[in-house]
């Protein structure tokens, strides 16, 4: 059955919790979503939810306002793995690859010509303007975010017709072309962007994450080492600022809590993990950057906390021990 996580109806309600709408709305939309406490929740609930929300916000063009707001955690491992990936057109193959992860509501295509190659997107659904405006632009937002913004696509297609309002909107936005009534919902952009380095190039992080993925790919619901997987999400970001423990449920599409009560059973924390992490990179980062910088990357607040922590692993300064590190070069 086509489906979505509910990481895609969180970033929903998430959105709409912004906008500060009527709380008989909000409840209102609620009573969309099925009662169950399932990881997926059905296409049609959340179709149903995109479009009563257009109405609800008075947003025709709700799904791309959702889209541009993207986060990686919205993709869950996913997301990780796009990151992690070495260029373009490798992040397209995941993305084409392990869609399903997410959101098992469309088909993705890629083609190529001369000049352009061109990312398609075929819905299951024939109800679908807000949930293709939504990917279409989430997808364009995640390659400006790790390319930069002026990476932008050649044209963008979209087989449903918008009024003339929203036809500036998106062109204003995608600063393309935008055609309606197309034969496809597609992206088209040069052929050269798909070369371009990603700054967070990590072949061995790929590798572990296309492992991750494939094994929650193949056996969903079923035991994993929960451990490990967190591990490979720690090691997958280029620096650790702003990883918690939340994040990382999100991107397992678990609760914090769940997170915390797995890794007890296998004799480890998340704390434990992300120090044991942090130690890793010390060496290198204490070579190359100043006390401040390390902590920073480290992803400790304050330069005091890291020296407290540093003492309780080592017990010397961090100033001792990078002293040492750069007479023993």
């Amino acid at each position: 059955m086509a489906s979505v996580s509910t990481a895609y109806i969180q970033s929903v309600l998430s959105y709409i919790n912004g906008l500060n709408i009527e709380e008989d709305q909000y409840l209102a939309l609620m009573q969309i979503l099925p009662a169950s406490g399932d990881a997926r929740v059905p296409m049609e609930a959340y179709i149903a939810l995109l479009n009563t929300s257009a109405t609800v916000t008075q947003q025709p063009l709700f799904g791309f306002e959702l889209g541009k707001r993207i986060q990686p955690k919205d993709y869950g491992v996913l997301g990780y793995l796009v990151e992690s990936c070495e260029n373009l057109e490798q992040a397209i193959n995941a993305l084409i690859r392990f869609d399903g992860l997410v959101a098992d509501i469309g088909i993705t295509t890629l083609t190529r010509s001369e000049e352009l190659t061109c990312l398609s997107w075929q819905p299951k659904s024939t109800d679908s303007k807000q949930m293709v405006l939504r990917n279409t632009t989430a997808w364009v937002a995640t390659v400006n975010r790790i390319l930069g913004e002026n990476y932008k696509p050649s044209q963008v297609t979209f087989t449903f017709p918008l009024t003339p309002d929203e036809l500036t909107q998106l062109t204003r936005w995608f600063t393309c072309e935008i055609v309606t009534k197309a034969p496809t919902n597609s992206i088209y952009f040069p052929n050269a962007l798909l070369t371009i380095p990603f700054t967070s190039e990590n072949h061995s992080v790929y590798k572990a994450l296309t492992l991750v993925s494939e094994n929650e790919l193949s056996k969903p619901g079923s035991a994993v080492d929960i451990k490990n997987e967190v591990v490979v999400l720690l090691k997958a970001k280029s620096n650790l600022r702003d990883i918690t423990q939340q994040r990382i449920a999100e991107a397992l599409f678990i609760s914090p809590r769940t997170l915390q009560r797995k890794l007890k059973q296998q004799g480890s924390s998340f704390h434990q993990l992300l120090d044991s992490e942090r130690k890793s990179r010390l060496d290198r980062l204490l070579r190359q950057n100043t006390i401040a910088d390390t902590a920073f990357e480290l992803g400790f607040q304050e330069q005091s906390s890291f020296t407290h922590a540093f003492k309780k692993w080592f017990s010397t300064t961090p100033l001792k021990y990078q002293q040492q590190l750069k007479n023993n070069t």
